[in-house]
């Protein structure tokens, strides 16, 4: 194997080395092989030819950041990126609420307060029994409620004229 032959597979095996490492937790023992590997690519130019060894240098200290931001960038649309990375999490109000979208149907609606708001307490609405902020002031045991707002896991209530 010639003395170019050699430096283009230590570059090589440097950049699928940093790939492994961003797919497996190494805990940085493939980055190091990585940088050893690259390391020895710009020792073996410098056999060569000084001149050549800063060249790749220079090239590998622009590249390989830019190759680590496209593989970040890029893997996770791969189907093995697809198994390996997290899913996106969505961002949509009350998501990680099981019953958001039954509190967000309440709103407007009248029930009765089954404890004492100071300011939290339990309403019951529609046979369900819920827990709800007052939106200002107490409000006693068994007056009746309006649902003014509905967000995620909050309900807020006011009293019903």
């Amino acid at each position: 194997m010639g003395p170019i032959a050699l430096i283009v597979a230590l570059v090589i095996a440097g950049l699928v080395l940093l790939m492994l490492e961003i797919l497996t937790p190494s805990f940085g023992l493939l980055a190091a092989s990585a940088v050893a590997a690259l390391c020895g690519a710009v020792w073996v130019c410098y056999t060569i030819d000084s001149r050549l060894a800063l060249a790749v240098l220079v090239v590998l200290l622009v590249g390989v950041p830019f190759y680590l931001v496209f593989m970040v960038r890029w893997l996770p649309t791969t189907a093995l990126g697809q198994h390996l990375f997290l899913k996106r999490a969505r961002h949509g109000e009350g998501e990680g609420v099981p019953d958001a979208d039954e509190l967000a149907a309440i709103v407007g609606r009248t029930g009765t307060a089954e404890t004492l708001l100071r300011p939290s307490g339990a309403i019951r609405v529609d046979g369900k029994r819920i827990i709800a902020l007052s939106e200002s002031g107490i409000i006693s045991k068994g007056q009746p409620v309006k649902v003014v707002r509905a967000g995620g896991s909050n309900v807020i209530v006011r009293k019903a004229d």
